[in-house]
């Protein structure tokens, strides 16, 4: 039999869906796309406990703005004038931005802006249920949030951001490290679940297969040579990007070896690092005859990060190669590409 309290409060999130719709829209002006939010476009973000008939969704657009709704249904709360109980509702739109890349699996977002449709307090009584519009529950303005990337440990998460990935709610079969992109703000206590607008559990985000060594070098033909001494090597393929990646531990330093059929755009070299730092000391370098270029930055977590981007123009693809350490300090990163991957033209 229908319900008409679930019936009402499905068509009133169905509109308060379509006015987040709107938002977004509104919220997309002519902004150009960013690449570290570009790769969010199909992600929606979700805060909710699983108890409840409550939850915040947002959509993050490639320029950075975003848009969202929260709804928490409670029947309980009635009187005379609204016997079918109470709805409280917010529709948002914002802007994020990068604030910096603290390790190899943590960024830093700040909300820069947000905006709610309607005044906080505000209410309607309709068909017997009254709504009341709220805040944007789990986001606010001037907030940071900390962005965890799929297959980061979840040791490197607390309690608190353990409890808001869900990933402990099967205590049978408990995962070790995150399946999708996570968003955490200590100052809310929140935490935004990011899955593919396909449907639940899958995430368009994480593409990634982990395969053995001779796997990766039959799918891209090319072999990669580790330095003597390196440790834990992990080969894995983004079949969407045609991305091939390596990472490896070695001389106390953090490695992630990349390649990808790629040719530079306007005569820039595209980054595939899957790094967001503000580069600097950037200079040019050869890489087995190959042009490219180094740069450095500084994590937040206080290691230094180094990027050494180069192309090979008779095989039209692009590579990169980065290490995160305590200490650069004689680390000559065209040398140790050099070892990895021995270009066409070299």
């Amino acid at each position: 039999m229908f319900n008409k309290h679930y019936g009402k409060t499905m068509i009133l999130r169905l509109l308060a869906l379509l006015l987040a719709a709107a938002l977004c829209a509104g919220a997309a002006g002519a902004e150009a796309s960013d690449p570290f939010f570009a790769q969010f476009e199909n992600i929606t973000w979700t805060f909710a406990s699983g108890a409840g008939g409550w939850s915040t969704d947002l959509w993050i657009l490639p320029d950075g703005t975003f848009c969202g709704e929260f709804h928490d249904s409670e029947m309980g709360e009635l009187a005379d004038e609204y016997p079918d109980g109470t709805v409280y509702l917010c529709s948002f739109n914002g802007r994020l931005s990068f604030t910096e890349q603290a390790d190899e699996n943590t960024w830093k977002i700040r909300v820069d802006k947000l905006s709610a449709f309607h005044a906080q307090g505000e209410t309607l009584i309709a068909d017997g249920i009254r709504y009341v519009y709220t805040d944007a529950y789990g986001v606010t303005e001037g907030d940071e949030f900390l962005l965890f990337r799929p297959g980061t440990p979840m040791d490197r998460l607390t309690g608190e951001m353990q409890f808001w990935t869900h990933l402990f709610d099967d205590m049978d079969h408990p995962a070790d490290e995150l399946q999708n992109w996570f968003m955490y703000s200590e100052a809310n206590d929140s935490g935004f679940v990011g899955l593919s607008n396909g449907g639940a559990g899958v995430s368009l985000a994480n593409p990634w297969e982990d395969l053995t060594a001779e796997q990766l070098r039959e799918v891209t033909g090319r072999s990669v040579t580790l330095p003597e001494g390196a440790e834990n090597a992990v080969y894995r393929w983004n079949g969407m990007d045609c991305l091939a990646e390596v990472q490896f531990s070695w001389m106390n330093g953090e490695y992630c070896f990349r390649s990808q059929p790629a040719s530079p755009a306007g005569g820039h070299l595209a980054d595939i690092s899957g790094m967001y730092f503000t580069w600097e000391h950037e200079e040019s370098v050869t890489v087995g005859g190959c042009p490219g270029s180094i740069a450095q930055a500084q994590s937040g977590a206080g290691d230094w990060v180094e990027r050494c981007l180069w192309y090979d123009e008779a095989a039209e693809i692009t590579y990169s190669l980065s290490v995160a350490a305590a200490d650069l300090d004689g680390l000559d990163l065209a040398a140790v590409a050099e070892q990895l991957c021995l270009p066409a033209e070299g």
